[in-house]
This record gives structure tokens, C-alpha cells and sequence, in this order.
């Protein structure tokens, strides 16, 4: 089954360390069937994260995440929006096809999130090149070789607003 995954935003009144109120607004991920499903687990998880019922859900929108990768840190709410391009190559025509695949990354800061990204890459079936010039310079002269013309690359890693993702159990 495909997994749906929706962007939410919540806005409140956060008490601050010195005692003044300041409206907030904070981004999570949710893994979800529809909007109407979002918006109802969005309540919830609002609900026990704020613990009051005084919050508004100022939007909803798909997010087109294809896989999420969790850091090491329990605590840490740092997630970070990476884009890998999947590159296929036809073999006869030599054309080659991107197509974008987004992850969000767990992570304590961008070199930790790189790290785990690439470990993540380094376990999938798909071949991929980094973008450092001098690695990809060696990695395409040896793609030709390659069986099946697949790679994929790392377009860019970003440090995002969101600070939970709510999945399925």
C-alpha cells in the first residue's frame, strides 16, 4: 500500500520561559489515507502535544515524501528535507529520466543528516553517485559499465520547520 504523507500546520499561544504568551506555529508530518483522516489525527496529536484544546490548524497540504529515515538522537526534533534525483538511463536511446525522490532525515545538524542519508543510499538496491565532483567524476566514467543504468544523486538537504512525524504503528 502506498503511503500518503500530509504537512500540517498548528498555531497557539506558547508560554514562554518569561511568563508572556507568544502565538506559535509549528509543522508536522503525518502519515495519512486523506485529508479528512489528517485533519482528525492532526487534532489529536495537537491536543497531546500542546495539552490544550485552544489551537487552530491553519493548513493541510500533501507532502510528497518517499521514504524517512530516523537519526540516532531520541530526543532531537531537527528533521531535514533531502532530494535525491533517481537517474535511469535507456540503454538504447541513451536518454536518461530524474525523477525526485524526498526523504526526510532526522538529524542533530546537515552533516549528521548527509551522513545517515548516505548510509541510507548505501543500503538501497539502487546505484547512486555523490555529489562531490571529484567522487562523481570517477562514478560516471564507471556508469557506463553498469547493468541496468541506475543511479540516483543528492540534489540538496534542508533544514525544515517540521517537528514531528506521526506515522502508523
Amino acid at each position: 500500500m502506498k503511503r500518503n504523507w500530509y504537512k500540517f500546520r498548528v498555531k497557539y499561544s506558547k508560554e514562554m520561559d518569561d511568563g508572556k504568551k507568544k502565538k506559535v506555529s509549528e509543522e508536522y508530518l503525518v502519515d495519512a489515507e486523506s485529508f479528512t483522516e489528517t485533519e482528525k489525527r492532526a487534532h489529536k496529536a495537537a491536543t497531546d502535544l500542546i495539552g490544550t484544546r485552544d489551537f487552530d490548524i491553519t493548513a493541510i497540504s500533501r507532502e510528497p515524501v518517499t521514504d524517512i529515515i530516523k537519526g540516532t538522537g531520541q530526543d532531537d526534533n531537527h528533521w531535514y528535507k533531502a532530494v535525491v534525483a533517481l537517474v535511469t538511463e535507456d540503454e538504447e536511446t541513451g536518454q536518461k529520466k530524474f525523477s525526485p525522490q524526498v526523504i526526510y532525515v532526522n538529524a542533530e545538524d546537515t552533516t549528521e543528516a548527509d551522513e545517515l542519508l548516505r548510509d541510507h543510499m548505501e543500503d538501497s538496491q539502487v546505484d547512486w553517485e555523490p555529489t562531490n565532483e571529484q567522487e562523481q567524476s570517477r562514478t560516471c566514467s564507471d556508469f557506463a559499465e553498469r547493468e541496468g543504468g541506475r543511479r540516483s544523486q543528492i540534489k540538496s538537504i534542508a533544514e525544515t520547520k517540521v517537528l514531528g512525524v506521526l506515522e502508523y504503528k
